[in-house]
This record gives C-alpha cells, structure tokens and sequence, in this order.
C-alpha cells in the first residue's frame, strides 16, 4: 500500500465512524431499551478483544504461528479459569511464555 491509500483508508475509516456515532446518539430509546439488543452490546467488547489477543498470539509477519506466546496465553486463561487474581494470570502468563520461549 502506498502512503496516499493508507491515509485514504484512515480518513474514510473516521468519517464512517463519525457518520455511525451520530446515528447511534439518534437512535429511539425504544430500540436500545430491548433486551436483545443489550445483550449483544455487551458482549461486543468482549469479542473484539478476544480477537485482539488471538490475532497479536498467532500472528507474526502475516503468518500464523504457534510459538511461546500462545503457551503463555493458554497458562493464563488457566490461571483465570482457577479464578486467580489478575496479577497472578500476568505472572503466570509471563512466565509460562518465557520459559517456553528459552528452553523449548
């Protein structure tokens, strides 16, 4: 991609997003107020994140690879799952994905 694409795209990108905002603050009460509707908005946050961290683990130069960082993330969605503080999944994940990075 060249610059002139790249600030193309940023600049559609905002104003689409600008452009959304606006229609969300216009949208009736009466819509936001379904039960559907919460539910799905409050687990938005929740994917995109999950899809954050899968895409910064598996994904290096482009590629899609397996290495210490997803050991790391797996020992700390252990530690979450064993309802470990959110210090100790950090130390654990850390840990987990240094010891694999130097000795496997």
């Amino acid at each position: 991609m060249t610059t002139n694409s790249i600030w193309l795209t940023i600049l559609i990108s905002s104003a689409l997003i600008f452009i959304a905002r606006i229609i969300g603050y216009n949208v009736p009460s009466s819509i936001l107020a379904k039960e559907r509707l919460q539910r799905i908005t409050t687990l938005i946050p929740i994917v995109l994140l999950a899809a954050l961290v899968g895409s910064q683990t598996m994904v290096k130069s482009g590629e899609v690879v397996i290495d210490h960082r997803l050991a790391g993330l797996l020992a700390g969605a252990i530690a979450l799952r064993l309802k470990r503080s959110f210090l100790v999944v950090l130390v654990v994940a850390g840990l987990t994905g240094a010891l694999v990075y130097n000795f496997i």
